[in-house]
């Protein structure tokens, strides 16, 4: 994928391997981007996962954390996952006036808080081009 910022695997021992990119990159604040995910499940994501998300920044008190249950309309339609999968969607970061860098460690757990796969890296998310 042509110009995709690719996160890496965490250090440690999960056992479905995941892939998320994201286009373009880098990001720019107000403008869409495309995430695409994909996932090789040898052990079942089952109904009721979620992902665990980390937001850091040095300059930044606490992290920002959130947990988004997948198995939905919006992500995953067809939950228990027991194979390959894939899925992407669009997402929008909401206006900046500066660029800003973050750290992100995104996990993904079922409900018996069996971490699945995790990925981190650093995304700079550019502000935007100002028109005169």
């Amino acid at each position: 994928m042509a110009n995709a910022l690719q996160f890496s695997q965490c250090s440690g021992n999960y056992p479905n391997p995941v892939n998320v990119s994201i286009l373009p990159d880098p990001p720019i604040f107000g403008q869409p981007v495309k995430v695409f995910i994909s996932i090789m499940a040898y052990t079942t994501v089952e109904v009721g996962a979620y992902v665990d998300i980390q937001v850091n920044n040095p300059d930044w008190v606490f992290p920002f954390t959130f947990q988004q249950d997948i198995c939905n309309d919006n992500y995953v339609k067809d939950c228990p996952i027991s194979n390959a999968y894939q899925f992407n969607y669009p997402y929008y970061f909401l206006v900046g006036s500066k660029t800003l860098t973050v750290n992100i460690k995104a996990r993904l757990v079922n409900p018996d808080n069996t971490i699945l796969s995790c990925i981190d890296g650093s995304v700079t998310i550019q502000a935007p081009v100002s028109q005169k």
